[in-house]
């Protein structure tokens, strides 16, 4: 049976107007009596006829309130949790909402949570009519043409939909959301809807702020009219997470080197989640080059924990090395099983030492030590290359090529040279001073002040030396400045750097240059080792020699990584690791270059595009900038020939927070969407209830049918309350003028009360 329609029913309504009749015919005209004035008889007749009236018309009330709520049963009002009255037959419009992220590959039951989501979508599609508008919006993954396109036609929905796939990235519900309401928004449709489909991971909810209240005066505070109008479009959150089977992540990789040089250990520090309800145990493998490097041993966790294990392996080999954290077995997602990672080691540095003059005996030579820590024999893959070079061969080398040059215990350059050295700094070239007996503090400044006040990272001052007779022998080395990324690994332990005697040094007024104090003595924390910035280049100072004369620093465990790492972190290559996660651009940037260049990339599918670099704000030269991060490995970007630039590489991950299982709480939505009505579905499979819901509402004929009952009750009650019995026990009571009377007079005055009222009631 088709059920009526309501405005037809609600017409019974005014049936109400029963009541009032019935009231206006029970007027009935007295006839009139002749009575004696009593002047106590006049007040109670008076009180009661205002008493009745009221009574009257509370009954009246009643009456026609029920037949009204009756009339609206009938008329099968319904209503939605949605606060919106569907009208039946008019053309909608759909926004879906679809999550993709990583975190829908995870299986329940054995179920991907992605399929499920796409059979939520079937069941949407299949409730539209023919002239409805759908539309629908991604959370990740290759850019679509026809996303967010909202049409009548099916076919540019089912080419997107066809396609999509889980992708490696993380959801923003909250952008998409927007995104949603602002294409509605165009819409002329008279009822509209977004649908979200996800599992409600609460991170991806982050970007949803709660939109301030409406202010009293009707004003949008802010808002236009069309984003108020946007955010009142009803919100359906489609639950699509269930039992998840048990699963584990690796979340990240923390790489340890003292130096990123071939042979020399590195520490890999693997980081594993249990993101499944039970407890795990579970097993991970290193591979570096395709190679396996290891294995964990069992790692037991309980849900929620984290385990780490650290790997301790070397490279065999110079280059470009990719590596990979991988969990052995499957589990319930499979992308958030590996981890990948890259290191850069023996990059070959160029390195020029320059002496004052070649001994004939090595060790006796000013740089021998240092000779031996950047230019180890019988290394031939080491990360620098390193060339001696005199005081003389500076006029005439071409300083371009060296990425550090050492100045050990040198005269204060002629002017000439002084210039080239301080073009080479502006450049992006390092000159890294080291004192010694020819270290003279007043012709250095002077060097200095000829080349601009460029070449030092601070004037010099006196030179300072032990003597016993005051009491001190030596200073140590009091502090490192653990915030420099060369110097942090070794702050730890202390006697590490605090065992190095220093016997004689340089002073520096490193205050009032404002240059950077990495190293500082026992003795009131004068600095011992300076750096300034100059132009796109740095100049350091090491207060004291390279040479036993001046301090046993040159046979301290910490010379060589010293040395070493303040290398190759001027030389740039402490940044050889690149991370980056799925869906993040890669930035790759070429200061020194001023015209576009021409750029190999290759993504993991192995396909190669040649792109172009361009100058954007804030880099001082060209940048190129990748942005097709979809797919998770290595990224390979080799610059055009000539440019001086090696290969480098970018690791790209899924974002770790994918494997969270933590879920937005309902309330916490609701209060977040508010003003915006949220109906959440819990059976993705079944979404029929939903439907209902929406098109059809909930039926009001039962909240109708208690009113009514609960009204008739009151009215019962209120009648016999007022019924004649009552009203006339209530006047044998008589007014307090008349308690004195005795039990007949009362009787026969009541009598006379009410003649006198039906007398009163014919007058009115």
């Amino acid at each position: 049976m088709t059920p009526p329609e309501f405005p037809l029913f609600l017409l019974a309504a005014l049936a109400a107007a029963i009541p009032v009749i019935l009231h206006m015919i029970s007027r009935q005209r007295a006839k009139h009596l002749p009575f004696s004035t009593l002047r106590f008889l006049r007040v109670s007749v008076e009180k009661t006829r205002r008493r009745r009236r009221i009574q009257d018309v509370l009954l009246m009330l009643l009456r026609a309130a029920a037949l009204v709520l009756i009339a609206m049963g009938l008329s099968e009002i319904k209503v939605t949790q949605l606060s919106a009255l569907l009208g039946r037959g008019a053309a909608s419009a759909v926004a879906i909402v679809l999550d993709n992220s990583a975190s829908m590959a995870l299986a329940d039951k054995g179920r991907p949570r992605f399929e499920t989501a796409r059979g939520a979508v079937n069941q949407i599609l299949r409730e539209l009519g023919p002239n409805d508008q759908a539309a629908l919006f991604l959370t990740g993954g290759p850019p679509f043409d026809e996303q967010g396109r909202l049409e009548a036609s099916r076919d540019g929905f089912l080419r997107m939909f066809n396609q999509c796939a889980v992708s490696n990235e993380r959801a923003d519900l909250a952008m998409r959301v927007e995104q949603a309401r602002k294409a509605l928004a165009a819409s002329g449709a008279p009822n509209k809807v977004i649908y979200v489909i996800t599992d409600v991971q609460k991170h991806c909810w982050d970007g949803l702020k709660k939109t301030p209240e409406e202010p009293a005066d009707g004003s949008t505070d802010g808002q236009t009219q069309e984003e108020a109008k946007a955010r009142k479009i009803p919100v359906v959150i489609v639950d699509c997470a269930r039992e998840p089977e048990p699963n584990a992540a690796i979340q990240k990789v923390d790489l340890e080197a003292a130096v990123p040089v071939a042979g020399v250990p590195v520490k890999a520090t693997v980081e594993v989640f249990n993101a499944g309800p039970g407890a795990q145990q579970r097993l991970v493998e290193l591979y570096v080059d395709d190679k396996q490097k290891g294995t964990s041993p069992v790692l037991a966790m309980e849900p929620g924990a984290r385990k780490t294990h650290a790997f301790q392996f070397s490279f065999e080999s110079g280059g470009l090395h990719r590596c990979e954290a991988r969990l052995v077995g499957q589990d319930g997602s499979p992308l958030d099983d590996r981890r990948f990672f890259t290191m850069e080691v023996n990059q070959r540095i160029p390195v020029a030492i320059v002496t004052p003059h070649r001994h004939e005996i090595p060790y006796l030579d000013e740089s021998f030590y240092l000779q031996q820590a950047l230019m180890p024999a019988n290394s031939p893959n080491w990360a620098i290359r390193g060339s001696v070079l005199t005081a003389k061969d500076l006029a005439t080398a071409k300083l371009q090529d060296y990425a550090v040059i050492y100045c050990v215990n040198l005269p204060a350059p002629e002017a000439d040279v002084a210039e080239k050295l301080r073009q080479y700094v502006e450049g992006g070239g390092h000159v890294f001073w080291i004192c010694g007996e020819n270290v003279q503090p007043d012709a250095y400044n002077a060097m200095d002040q000829k080349a601009q006040g460029r070449l030092l990272p601070a004037p010099l001052r006196e030179v300072r030396t032990a003597k016993a007779a005051e009491g001190r022998d030596s200073w140590h080395i009091r502090y490192l400045d653990e915030k420099h990324r060369a110097l942090a690994p070794l702050v730890k332990p202390d006697p590490l750097y605090q065992s190095a005697l220093i016997y004689k040094y340089v002073r520096m007024d490193a205050k009032a240059a404002g240059a950077s104090v990495l190293a500082r003595l026992d003795e009131a924390g004068e600095p011992l080792l300076a750096q300034r910035k100059i132009g796109r280049g740095s100049v350091i100072m090491l207060g004291t020699g390279a040479h036993v004369g001046w301090t046993n620093l040159p046979l301290k465990t910490i010379f060589l990584p010293l040395l070493v790492r303040m290398t190759f972190e001027l030389a740039g290559t402490e940044q050889a690791e690149r991370m980056a996660l799925a869906g993040s651009p890669l930035v790759l940037p070429f200061d020194d270059e001023r015209n576009p260049l021409r750029v190999a990339v290759v993504p993991p599918s192995g396909t190669l595009y040649e792109l172009k670099t361009k100058a954007e704000p804030g880099h001082p030269g060209q940048v190129l900038t990748y942005t097709d991060t979809y797919d998770v490995g290595f990224y390979t970007m080799r610059p055009s020939a000539g440019t001086g630039a090696n290969q480098v590489a970018f690791a790209v991950n899924v974002d770790p927070s994918e494997a969270d299982p933590t879920k937005a709480e309902p309330e916490d939505l609701r209060g977040r969407f508010a003003p915006t009505d949220v109906l959440f579905a819990d059976n993705p499979e079944d979404l029929s209830d939903t439907f209902k819901m929406l098109h059809e509402g909930t039926n009001l004929w039962g909240y109708f049918l208690w009113a009514v009952l609960i009204l008739l009750v009151f009215e019962t009650f209120v009648s016999n309350w007022l019924s004649p019995k009552a009203a006339e026990d209530q006047q044998q009571n008589g007014p307090p003028g008349m308690r004195r009377m005795g039990t007949r007079s009362r009787s026969r005055l009541g009598n006379y009360s009410k003649t006198s009222e039906v007398s009163k009631t014919s007058k009115v």
